[in-house]
């Protein structure tokens, strides 16, 4: 017998999509994927002398958990330099990844009873990180004619005193959306005086095209800077899904 938690959860249509374009790339059919988050070009050279320079050193002992000092000053640096993000050191949690990062704020945040908000169309992770935390996932259905945007209203909308969390994605997987200054002003305007947290889900931030403009969530306001915890990571924006 599987616990109860275990059996709320839904099976991964990433890895099952994933796993059929396998096959049928196997049976020799021309198969394009459009299931996992996969770059289209190889982990940098500078990266991978890097990890192998270290591994000939000995570097492959035991680290502090929240991530090594000198990657944590980077991290800082790169936020403040990019992002126009004032996070110091003590501040930030390296992971094994953003999704370990999501269950760990999941798990920490929410309770029993709690409901967060998601814009649909969303990866199909979050819904399913929502319900092993024992919350309720309230999907907020989107639509082209806001360039699958939640808008301020929907938000307000959606929005009841059991709401603990909202999650935001932006560029956004899988619609690819982004959400401007001031699209992020209306929705910042809907959270002030509650305490719903926000959880920026920004991995994809270096994959913007054209004239497109990307803004952390947590930049636009001291309010949301506050409410706001930032996701963010190296596995789309050079290629490291496999590290």
């Amino acid at each position: 017998m599987f616990s109860k938690r275990i059996e709320v959860l839904s099976p991964s249509l990433t890895i099952e999509i994933s796993t059929l374009a396998r096959e049928l790339k196997a049976a020799g059919k021309d198969i394009l994927s459009f299931s996992a988050g996969e770059p289209d070009f190889d982990t940098p050279s500078k990266i991978k002398e890097a990890a192998i320079d270290a591994i000939n050193h000995g570097f492959t002992r035991y680290t502090a958990v929240a991530g090594i000092p000198e990657l944590l000053e980077a991290i800082s640096n790169k936020l403040d330099r990019e992002n126009g993000l004032k996070y110091t050191t003590e501040q930030i949690l390296v992971s094994n990844g953003a999704k370990q990062s999501l269950f760990n704020i999941t798990q920490a945040l929410l309770e029993e009873g709690d409901e967060v908000i998601i814009p649909a169309p969303y990866w199909v992770t979050y819904p399913e990180l929502v319900k092993f935390a024992g919350a309720t996932p309230v999907t907020v259905d989107t639509d082209e004619r806001n360039g699958f945007k939640i808008t301020a209203k929907e938000l307000e909308d959606a929005i009841t005193p059991k709401t603990k969390m909202i999650i935001l994605t932006s560029p956004s997987n899988p619609t690819g959306s982004i959400y401007s200054k001031e699209e992020l002003e209306r929705l910042a305007k809907v959270l002030e005086g509650t305490n719903i947290w926000v959880v920026s889900d920004e991995m994809y931030e270096k994959l913007v095209f054209g004239d497109a403009k990307f803004v952390s969530a947590a930049a636009i306001s001291d309010d949301m800077f506050q409410r706001t915890i930032t996701v963010n990571g190296l596995s789309k924006s050079v290629a490291m899904t496999g590290w």
